[in-house]
């Protein structure tokens, strides 16, 4: 497993002291204390600071059952399970009159109504509907003003059923690298050669787990997202196993 890694910007680092402020409220007042929706490095920076107040629960949630990439914190005190809680956060749903429509068109209609993006959950799109999982307070927002997308109407109503999604991968293909190297990775994503990969990272166009990354040699690990500049999103699934040249095996799932 990759080990912690501290923040390394100034977002970062601002991002790790509103943790530790919400943590601290939590472990002080024995109250419950939310986050609002984080990505992948964000919940790694959130859960590191949490390991230091073990009297503090912390469960991260998506909202459904499934892979969820964007949770919030439920931040309880030891004596109290997160299952007690009443979580501030609200699934949407709205049929589809236009199957072309995508998670960015969703999201970008969000953002024209000016939702911060840490109000804003996973976005799903499945069996002809939408789902938006967002925080109860833009919930309203985005039923009385978001009614087009890309020229399609739309209409948002709650949605309290459960929720169970699988992720769905435009593309799977399972190939062999030399080394879990970022270089090497990124090369057999891109079916390019290792010096264009290398270009790539260190114009800083590469993400592993939403955090940038600009040496080469960074290690990739099972279930690794890697966010390429203009060519998508990856997930890369590796178990270990080698060829008979000792190249390892690698899935990668493209979103």
């Amino acid at each position: 497993m990759r080990g912690y890694i501290p923040p390394r910007t100034s977002e970062e680092q601002v991002f790790v002291k509103k943790t530790t402020r919400i943590l601290e409220l939590c472990d002080g007042l024995g109250k419950v204390q939310f986050s609002l929706f984080m990505d992948l490095r964000q919940q790694e920076l959130f859960m590191a600071q949490a390991n230091k107040y073990p009297d503090v629960n912390v469960q991260l949630i998506c909202g459904y059952d499934g892979d969820g990439e964007r949770k919030l914190a439920v931040c309880c005190p030891a004596y109290l399970g997160a299952e007690n809680v009443t979580c501030p956060m609200v699934v949407l749903r709205a049929k589809l009159t236009d199957d072309g429509l995508s998670h960015k068109d969703f999201l970008g209609a969000a953002m024209s109504l000016k939702i911060d993006r840490e109000y804003m959950g996973d976005i799903i799109i499945s069996d002809g509907c939408v789902y938006m999982i967002c925080h109860k307070n833009v919930a309203d927002i985005i039923r009385e003003e978001l009614f087009s997308v890309k020229r399609s109407s739309v209409s948002f109503e709650i949605w309290d059923n459960p929720l169970s999604f699988e992720k769905q991968y435009s593309e799977e293909r399972t190939t062999t690298v030399a080394s879990l190297r970022t270089d090497s990775v990124v090369a057999a994503v891109l079916n390019k050669s290792r010096t264009e990969a290398v270009k790539l990272i260190r114009q800083g166009n590469v993400k592993v787990n939403q955090m940038d990354v600009e040496n080469v040699d960074f290690e990739i690990f099972d279930n690794d997202i890697i966010s390429i500049r203009y060519n998508g999103k990856f997930k890369i699934f590796c178990d270990g196993g080698k060829s008979r040249k000792d190249r390892i095996f690698i899935k990668i799932a493209k979103y």
